[in-house]
């Protein structure tokens, strides 16, 4: 069965390592059987991970190393019987600032309880972020 993993870091990659990021995360996805969406907002990634839960494990413990995230929180990982984004290695069209509101909720939250709102909403709209790109 498939997983879904979203998260949120602090941001610190300058644009030309986003290029990067999304240029080799798009061929690693493809070899790890993994698609998602990237949203990078001026402070904060957001990502959603879907795949076979060692794949985004091992995605997962690369990003925490990597330099460009900082304060890597997982919101939600769990088990799914359909992939949102099936037709997507990374989706990624630059930032999505309608969705930048809740991510800062989000991270100020992370520790307290999580408002399953916020939570859905940011889902929601990194899906409609990817309904525009096609």
């Amino acid at each position: 069965m498939d997983c879904s993993l979203l998260y949120i870091s602090q941001k610190l990659a300058t644009p030309d390592e986003i290029t990067d990021i999304v240029e080799i995360s798009r061929a690693r996805n493809a070899v790890l059987d993994v698609t998602g969406a990237l949203v990078a907002l001026q402070h904060w990634f957001a990502q959603i991970l879907e795949g076979s839960g060692g794949s985004i494990d091992t995605l997962m413990t690369s990003i925490s190393r990597d330099r460009r995230h900082r304060d890597v929180q997982i919101l939600v990982y769990e088990d799914i019987k359909e992939r949102q984004f099936p037709d997507w290695t990374l989706a990624y069209n630059g930032s999505a600032h309608f969705v930048d509101g809740l991510i800062e909720v989000l991270a100020v939250r992370t520790g307290a309880t999580l408002v399953p709102y916020h939570l859905h909403r940011l889902i929601q709209g990194i899906a409609e972020f990817t309904r525009r790109l096609h």
